[in-house]
């Protein structure tokens, strides 16, 4: 396992992509029959190890040093990462009841103790077999990362606009942001869902981008993270939303920082007298 190994990094897109939606979806190409030899073994189980997963399962060690998944827990934490106890085996049976909406509580944390303008700790999630709409995917809500809310009053949602089922094949990972707004929806078939869960985290900061980045992209990357809304957005919350993707970026980027608020924002014409400034026009044209 080569941590530094440059042909697995995510690009600057893709790092982009995760600022602003908060989660990743990698499809590693796993060897022939491992996908089921992880399902067997978990049948096989007669209690759930808790966090002492890779003890139980070893096989699964060959998933968390495949190259594609390194790639990515080192670009999005920099090379040094490390995995943090906590692990867990989630098991969904059928017919079961959905979850409530909630953010991963981290021991020493509260519930406002939030990383919502970095990168510093991260959950992976592997499916070892195909799931279906039918078989409690976990749902996630895009961009929730950045905001905070109570566990109580989490609680008492249910459908949210722009939610996103992890529908996928076996042998998918999903990354996402230790922070974001997630459940598990209820099991409606006959079979078991199985997902296996490891926490990261960084151990320290970057001088530079540890992805695959490329300065010459740095125009479309800003555009991107001051254009691209989640659905979940209200338009008074787009500027602060702003603001907090190109701190997340420039907390994680080192040398490759921008400014805070781009020229776009800050040149246009002067404002007239008697009318509305550049900034108040460009919010009420803006839909």
């Amino acid at each position: 396992m080569n941590r530094h190994d440059t042909s697995n990094l995510l690009s600057d897109d893709q790092i982009a992509s995760f600022i602003i939606s908060g989660y990743h979806i990698i499809e590693p190409v796993l060897a022939p029959g491992y996908n089921e030899e992880i399902c067997d073994s978990l049948r096989a189980m007669p209690e759930n190890p808790g966090e002492h997963i890779v003890e139980a399962l070893p096989a699964i060690t060959r998933l968390l040093e495949h190259p594609a998944v390194v790639g990515t827990l080192a670009s999005l934490l920099g090379p040094d990462y490390v995995r943090d106890p906590g692990g867990h085996i989630h098991m969904n049976p059928p017919h079961t009841r959905a979850q409530p909406w909630h953010q991963d509580e981290r021991f020493g944390r509260s519930h406002q103790d939030r990383d919502i303008d970095h990168i510093k700790h991260l959950m992976l999630m592997y499916y070892p077999q195909d799931v279906t709409e039918d078989m409690g995917p976990t749902v996630l809500l895009p961009g929730s990362q950045r905001r905070v809310a109570a566990p109580e009053t989490m609680v008492t949602l249910v459908n949210l606009r722009g939610q996103v089922f992890s529908t996928v094949t076996s042998g998918s990972v999903l990354v996402t942001h230790a922070d974001i707004w997630h459940a598990g929806t209820g099991n409606r078939s006959d079979k078991v869902r199985y997902m296996i869960k490891f926490p990261f985290s960084r151990t320290q900061e970057n001088t530079e981008p540890p992805w695959g980045h490329d300065a010459r992209n740095i125009p479309e990357v800003r555009m991107r993270l001051d254009s691209e809304h989640p659905t979940t957005l209200s338009r008074n919350e787009y500027e602060t939303d702003h603001a907090l993707r190109v701190r997340t970026w420039n907390n994680i980027a080192g040398t490759a920082a921008m400014p805070l608020r781009s020229e776009a924002h800050l040149g246009g014409p002067w404002p007239e007298s008697g009318g509305a400034t550049t900034a108040s026009r460009r919010r009420r044209d803006q839909p």
